[in-house]
């Protein structure tokens, strides 16, 4: 099975809740289990909260966390993090959605121009940082998933696709989810192995996320 359609306290947007690379997931507590991402999953909450995936973004060797992270939350997924070999790093700053403001996968991360801690990112995802935005918004994270066989991005970014694929390696495409919501990432958890999707997510989008991530 390749794809799991859900919701989390009755909500479609599952890619607030959590966010998976090739190597590990994190999610919040009220997501169901599930063997669709095929990699360990950690549940757990960011600031207290359960919006897992706005709060944090990461590939297979990191996972970037915002400065408010408290130390008892910091201290599980460092240990989780130790357990399946890689990266935490708080990043300081004003801005806290990380999710919503970094998209990466193991080949090359998009920062929104309004972070600055360029160094930080790279020495903990472990690949090259390129500052930019998507169809000239600053909230990248918002407007695109990645993994390390394909993404999806914002309709609005047709103009950018091809630069968009040089800059993750993969092809890609645009499209929506739960029934016309152009904020992909807000209702995608995905990596190589597959993906968990709100149950608004209609047939048709589901088989455009399938051919935009290589499934």
């Amino acid at each position: 099975m390749r794809v799991e359609q859900t919701t989390v306290y009755g909500e479609s947007f599952v890619g607030l809740m959590g966010l998976a690379t090739d190597k590990y997931a994190i999610v919040c507590p009220g997501l169901d289990e599930t063997d669709v991402l095929k990699v360990p999953t950690l549940k757990t909450k960011i600031y207290d909260t359960h919006l897992v995936g706005m709060f944090c973004a990461g590939n297979s060797n990191g996972l970037l966390v915002p400065y408010f992270t408290p130390d008892n939350e910091l201290h599980e997924l460092q240990r989780f993090a130790k357990a399946n070999g890689f990266n935490v790093a708080r990043i300081d700053g004003k801005y806290t959605a990380i999710g919503n403001l970094i998209a990466t996968n193991d080949k090359r991360a998009l920062v929104s121009e309004d972070i600055l801690e360029y160094k930080k990112i790279q020495e903990t995802l472990d690949v090259e940082v390129v500052s930019g935005n998507i169809a000239s918004k600053k909230e990248v994270g918002t407007y695109i998933l990645a993994t390390n066989k394909g993404f999806i991005a914002h309709p609005d970014a047709e103009k950018q696709l091809k630069q968009l694929e040089e800059v993750f390696g993969v092809k890609g495409l645009l499209g929506t989810v739960n029934c016309g919501i152009p904020f992909v990432r807000s209702g995608i958890i995905a990596n190589s192995f597959g993906y968990i999707t709100g149950r608004k997510t209609t047939g048709i989008e589901l088989q455009r996320i399938d051919d935009a991530l290589g499934f």
